[in-house]
């Protein structure tokens, strides 16, 4: 159908419709698929997609969980790169040179020493992604299966990271384990999920394991009712019994893997339904383009097929143009829309961050005011960075939500296809801004040791005793040795819990001067990340609505020239004449209405 579209394109002297469905192809040739799968760790998410890819090539451990996230797509033969973000120099060891495209070529057996917590901890060879071809036939369609890092849980940094990629996937796979019912971390992210992607599938894994996978199962069916997604599908599957039949080729143990049902969803709902957007997509934009092909030859017919109106035929074209030539303007309106919405949007999406962070702020004050810093400081750092990447993820959310809605407003009245504008201004995870912000160690502080504590007893204790003595000797009096060894004690103590009060206020001070200074950095560097973010889907924007300005202002020139001329023609040419042309402008009408048909049918027309 695109191939039929650019044909007709070429013929009728459009190069710029035919560039706009030229742009359009080179999306639709490549049809990859994107399918996260998510969850909170140790729940057997590696195992899950090695079933469905009929492979071990994710690494599954009963102890290590995956540190980077894991992408499979189609390949003839194993092959594997690794993509890094900006880090150490040593953080290349064991893969080649990176190449034009930033992957650096890898041994596909040596996956284990990049992805996983135990080769790579806290993902310290700064790992973005690494990527695996595997001869799966599930992916031979252009599928993509994305193995997400299960390091802390939905709770920790890579979970948030994880829900910030939310809006680059196409469907979600959400594993969760028959072992225990959905919990409130599950629920508040299977939520998240739903909001940035509405292609979702429940899978409850290790039914082979726990006998009461069944109630589990009912148990999570109430709760995603509640949670008001009880159309969400939930798919019981045994990732171990899928890999025992598929050697044994045991078709019922296969069917009591419940994987079988996992591939249907993934092939139907999934591959389907990503097949039937791109059919529309392609639908509306060849339909357009037929219909920006007819506009000269209709203002033509107009012209001819009733001579003695030509001059009010040509009067509603000459409005028509200017209209079309104030959307091409600098001063349009769509371009004064263009800019206020994203102002108002920068501004909006910086108050969120700043006012999400200064929350997280005020927590880590009050979680501080009720510790010691020096024997918190181990929870308390990975809790600061975790709800630091929440808030985050839950700006960049907000932004992608606004600028998609933008986008589509603004688009309307170009005709503008909803899809077209969701695959362009799709907005990455925040992983790189929340790297930029440098990590704080542990406190300087320590608590005081006891030999310190003991000198610092001394000190008040003869410092009181000598008070006293003095006070003493000028009354005339000397104080007994009980009464002495008394003060001593007395005055010792309480310069201990004096001093052991100072240290707690200097360490708490301390550590929240460190939190302060964390967020600020976060504020800093993700602020200018939104703000790039923003410019850039402000650019794509600007530059797709105005290449559609410049389309009708083109359109609606061509036919107000080619009206013009038929009533030129219509004046000094005879009615044989005029009656010929008419019928070259309806068989053209007709040629160009039958692509306009063929388009609109391939909807339809998917299986």
């Amino acid at each position: 159908m695109l191939a039929l579209g650019l044909k007709a394109a070429t013929a009728y002297g459009r190069p710029d419709l035919a560039e706009r469905l030229a742009g359009l192809a080179a999306r639709v040739e490549q049809p990859e698929v994107r399918v996260l799968v998510v969850g909170e760790f140790k729940q057997g998410k590696s195992s899950l997609v090695n079933a469905l890819v009929g492979s071990d090539l994710c690494p599954v451990d009963d102890d290590i969980a995956t540190s980077a996230p894991l992408l499979l797509r189609w390949a003839a033969t194993p092959v594997a790169a690794v993509r890094l973000r900006a880090g150490p120099a040593d953080a290349t060891d064991g893969a080649e040179d990176a190449g034009d495209d930033g992957a650096a070529a890898l041994d596909p057996a040596e996956v284990a020493d990049w992805v996983t917590e135990r080769a790579n901890p806290g993902n310290r060879r700064h790992v973005a992604l690494v990527e695996l071809g595997v001869p799966a036939p599930l992916l031979s369609e252009g599928l993509v299966v994305v193995d997400t890092p299960g390091v802390g849980g939905l709770g920790s940094t890579h979970g948030a990271v994880t829900a910030a990629a939310l809006p680059l996937a196409d469907a979600v796979v959400f594993v969760g384990d028959a072992a225990q019912e959905l919990t409130g971390a599950e629920a508040a992210f299977l939520q998240t999920c739903v909001r940035l992607c509405p292609t979702i599938a429940y899978a409850l894994t290790k039914t082979d394991l726990h006998p009461a996978w069944r109630r589990i199962a009912e148990i999570d069916a109430g709760h995603l009712a509640t949670l008001g997604l009880g159309g969400l599908p939930l798919l019981p599957v045994s990732a171990t019994l899928a890999r025992l039949a598929e050697p044994r080729h045991d078709q019922r143990l296969a069917v009591e893997s419940g994987l079988p049902v996992l591939r249907d969803w993934l092939t139907a709902e999934v591959l389907g339904g990503a097949a039937t957007r791109r059919r529309r997509s392609v639908a509306a934009e060849v339909a357009a383009v037929a219909d920006q092909l007819a506009a000269r030859f209709e203002a033509e017919r107009a012209t001819l097929a009733d001579p003695e109106h030509a001059a009010r035929v040509l009067a509603e074209l000459q409005d028509a143009r200017q209209r079309a030539e104030q959307l091409r303007g600098a001063a349009g309106r769509w371009q004064q829309g263009l800019a206020d919405g994203f102002g108002d949007l920068t501004a909006d999406v910086e108050h969120d961050l700043r006012s999400r962070l200064r929350d997280v702020g005020r927590e880590a004050d009050e979680a501080l005011e009720r510790c010691d810093p020096a024997l918190a400081w181990a929870e308390f750092e990975p809790w600061l960075r975790q709800r630091t990447a929440a808030a985050v993820t839950a700006s960049y959310a907000l932004l992608h939500e606004r600028a998609t809605a933008l986008a589509i407003r603004l688009g309307e009245a170009f005709d503008v296809d909803e899809q077209q504008v969701s695959d362009r201004l799709r907005v990455g995870p925040p992983d790189d801004a929340l790297a930029l912000a440098p990590r704080d160690g542990a406190l300087e502080a320590r608590r005081a040791g006891v030999g310190a504590m003991a000198l610092t007893a001394l000190r008040g204790g003869y410092s009181g005793s000598s008070m006293f003595g003095m006070l003493g000797g000028m009354a005339g009096l000397a104080l007994a040795p009980p009464v002495a060894v008394l003060a001593v004690v007395a005055f010792g103590a309480k310069t201990v819990r004096d001093e052991r009060t100072r240290q707690l206020a200097q360490r708490r001070t301390q550590a929240r001067t460190a939190a302060r200074r964390y967020l600020d950095e976060v504020t800093f560097s993700v602020s200018k990340d939104l703000r790039d973010v923003l410019r850039r889907v402000q650019r794509t924007l600007r530059d797709l609505l105005a290449s559609r300005a410049e389309e009708l202002a083109r359109s609606a020139q061509e036919a107000a020239a080619a009206a013009q001329g038929a009533a030129q023609a219509a004046a000094g040419a005879g009615g044989p004449g005029r009656e010929q042309r008419l019928a070259d402008v309806e068989a053209e009408l007709r040629r160009i209405g039958g692509l306009r048909r063929q388009a609109l049918d391939l909807v339809e027309a998917a299986p």
